[in-house]
């Protein structure tokens, strides 16, 4: 499944090149490689949102007895490794699923007053179901993912930069690692605590895939995308929720301007 949608991501992403050029539009802008006076900001609310929230997410979980906290990793040595590996995932990620396809399917559905919308649902479900293939992988992990394809989506269109949804996602699993949790399946990342689930608190914890397939998890998932929209609306305050236009044109506005 994971090569099927490299391949239709790069023709996508191929249709896009091909079609802001035809129009004179600023490519490199225009696929969220842009850097402003909102870059920085972007980058310090995506490492700090996730933090906070997976912390109460592990407070909810170890208060609930749905899982028994531990001791953290006795050797650090691989935290240099284990953070480059979820930066570069989470930049491949990005990349192929915001950057090449979002943006295809944007331009395909630009006409309809909720094509925004679609095309991050549309790309959010895809999202999902990649992950399906992933160690300890169920329907319900899928969906938890699927949420964070909406977050990502929701930040990529609304910033029209690539910033908030990279580091909103790098945050995400660095936070779940860091707390000791299943990061989408995966446990070799070392954490300041160990966080085991308890037998028969699925619902709670997510099991093996993480706290994205458990109840707090998922509305960790609910409450991110409002803390994004809040951010949005702060900076952009005459953007729309409901078409999801925030940060102007980069063609018709070289730089983005904070509301009045």
């Amino acid at each position: 499944m994971e090569f099927a949608v490299m391949g239709v991501a790069a023709a996508f992403g191929i249709f896009a090149i091909v079609w802001l050029a035809r129009n004179r539009r600023p490519i490199g802008r225009s696929l969220g490689f842009t850097v402003s006076r909102w870059t920085v900001p972007e980058i310090l609310v995506g490492l700090a949102i996730p933090l906070l929230v997976i912390g109460l997410v592990f407070l909810v979980e170890w208060a609930l007895g749905a899982i028994r906290v531990g001791a953290g990793a006795e050797d650090w040595s691989g935290l240099g490794g284990a953070v480059g590996e979820i930066i570069f995932f989470a930049v491949f990620e990005e990349v192929l699923f915001r950057v090449l396809l979002l943006t295809a399917l944007v331009i395909l559905l630009r006409r309809l007053s909720a094509g925004r919308w679609i095309a991050v649902a549309i790309v959010a479900v895809i999202f999902g179901a990649v992950h399906l293939t992933n160690d300890n992988a169920t329907l319900i992990g899928a969906f938890g993912t699927a949420l964070g394809g909406v977050i990502y989506g929701i930040a990529y269109l609304g910033t029209r930069a690539i910033w908030l949804p990279l580091f909103l996602h790098i945050s995400w699993n660095l936070s779940q690692a860091l707390w000791g949790f299943p990061v989408s399946g995966t446990t070799r990342w070392p954490g300041w605590v160990t966080s085991t689930s308890v037998e028969g608190g699925e619902v709670l914890n997510g099991g093996a895939y993480g706290p994205e397939a458990g109840v707090p998890g998922m509305l960790a998932r609910l409450v991110i995308i409002a803390l994004v929209f809040l951010y949005l609306k702060l900076v952009w305050k005459d953007g729309s929720i409901r078409t999801l236009t925030f940060a102007p044109d980069p063609l018709k506005h070289p730089k983005p301007t904070v509301a009045a």
